[in-house]
């Protein structure tokens, strides 16, 4: 039976369970004795996963570099595993070496990066797998691992990770939030931008390094933000977690409406108020 609740790595509906032992299954199988660790991080692994809209988020660490034939066969089978997801939300993946976990560089060198953004550049063989890349996002992403994460295959977290200076995380975090309060972006994606700002903020508040999800950072938003934007907050979590299919098109707004005048203007708060908890011009 699939669940409307949020779902945990441990309570998860069956096929989504399945769906990623077989992702761990295959990727273990081209990997072989390379392999470190499989690692579950994001909304599964701190419980709060709503099947109409969340993604599946996975760190892959393996012991050295990969060559490029084998960077290429990674990300294809990642194309292959992802169309044959029981759920709307995507599988995102890094893989990156033990080096990179444990002697952590900003921005972070990875192997192989699959998302839904890399798709359609995978298949149609768009990408360079000889070319060495980094991402600043996996400063967040791994501070995730670390501090919430799931072992799904390999070794233990605090073996595999060496801690991640928090100003890292909080550039990383930084740098997504300045995507969506730039230009209209805020429109595009409203209760995602609109969750997302509230983490930003609420872990820029409290100063205590921990980490939240888009859902805790959403309920500490109706307990914090003004009272003109509490509607909108509460509309972004209502949506967010409801239960309703949407197709994949509809999946950025939602399937529903949004105001732009209230989207913009929460934009315009947001940038104020993280601009004055970290001290300069948003």
């Amino acid at each position: 039976m699939m669940s409307s609740k949020a779902q945990s790595w441990i309570n998860c509906d069956e096929d989504i369970k399945q769906y990623i032992q077989s992702v761990v299954r295959n990727i273990s199988d081209l990997l072989g004795r390379s392999l470190v660790g499989i690692y579950l991080y994001g909304s599964l692994a701190m419980g709060s996963y709503y099947r109409p809209k969340s993604d599946i988020d996975l760190i892959i660490v393996i012991d050295t570099k990969l060559r490029p034939d084998l960077r290429k066969k990674i990300a294809e089978t990642f194309v292959k595993l992802a169309e044959n997801c029981p759920t709307v939300g995507n599988l995102e993946a890094s893989v990156i070496t033990s080096l990179a976990a444990k002697k952590f560089k900003h921005p972070c060198p990875f192997e192989v990066h699959y998302g839904s953004e890399w798709h359609e550049k995978i298949k149609k063989g768009e990408i360079d797998f000889s070319e060495n890349k980094t991402d600043s996002d996996l400063a967040s992403h791994l501070m995730y691992v670390i501090k919430r994460g799931v072992v799904l295959h390999g070794k233990e977290i605090k073996d595999t990770f060496n801690p991640i200076p928090w100003n890292y995380f909080i550039d990383s975090i930084l740098d997504d939030f300045d995507w969506i309060v730039s230009d209209e972006n805020i429109i595009e994606t409203p209760f995602y931008s609109i969750l997302n700002i509230c983490r930003v903020i609420r872990t820029l508040s409290e100063g205590d390094q921990e980490i939240f999800s888009k859902d805790e950072g959403g309920e500490w938003g109706l307990r914090n933000l003004p009272e003109e934007f509490l509607e909108l907050v509460q509309k972004s979590l209502s949506v967010y977690r409801s239960e309703k299919k949407i197709t994949l098109e509809q999946r950025r707004q939602g399937g529903i409406d949004w105001n732009k005048d209230e989207l913009l203007k929460f934009r315009d708060y947001a940038k104020g108020k993280v601009a004055s908890l970290v001290g300069f011009k948003i």
